[in-house]
């Protein structure tokens, strides 16, 4: 699902507590979801989020030249 632009904000604080990176908060007001009206996303688990999804890219990408390389010795012999 995408949202607004209008709909995402950033906080340092949220409900009393404070994140070195931050909250990302989704506004889900008037969104289909019985009584969810925000999405509070700590920024720590985005940074997390983010380098796990970079870590699983350059695994893939590892992957891809082993076969690649593989796929080009059996070519020659």
């Amino acid at each position: 699902m995408r949202l607004a632009r209008e709909r995402i904000a950033y906080s340092s604080s949220f409900e009393g507590h404070a994140a070195p990176e931050g909250f990302i908060l989704l506004d889900l007001k008037g969104l289909d979801l019985e009584g969810v009206t925000t999405l509070v996303l700590d920024g720590e688990h985005i940074r997390l989020a983010r380098e796990q999804g970079q870590r699983r890219q350059e695994a893939a990408q590892q992957l891809r030249m082993l076969l690649d390389d593989n796929s080009l010795s059996e070519e020659t012999e």
